[in-house]
């Protein structure tokens, strides 16, 4: 008769769903704000950026100061480009 030696697994206990910020939640939608502003610039006739941002974030009933503290976090892409392109 042939002994064998088993394996002691330790599962994991199953992680709890985790609560996610609002702020993260919110995320999402600033990305979809930032391609509308984005593509507001691309127009011929486009208005200063600060404009546009305040016009987005309006129709999209986004709070424009959580969104500004969004945007100077990462780095202020926007207004980088913006800038470059002389708007």
């Amino acid at each position: 008769m042939s002994l064998r030696r088993a394996a002691v697994v330790q599962l994991k206990q199953p992680v709890a769903e985790e609560v996610v910020p609002t702020d993260i939640a919110a995320s999402p939608l600033y990305g979809v704000a930032m391609l509308k502003i984005a593509m507001e610039l691309k127009k011929a006739d486009a208005r200063p950026v600060d404009e546009l941002i305040t016009g987005v974030l309006q129709r999209m009933r986004l709070p424009e100061a959580d969104f500004r503290a969004f945007l100077a976090m990462n780095g202020g892409l926007l207004k980088t480009i913006a800038q470059k392109r002389r708007y």
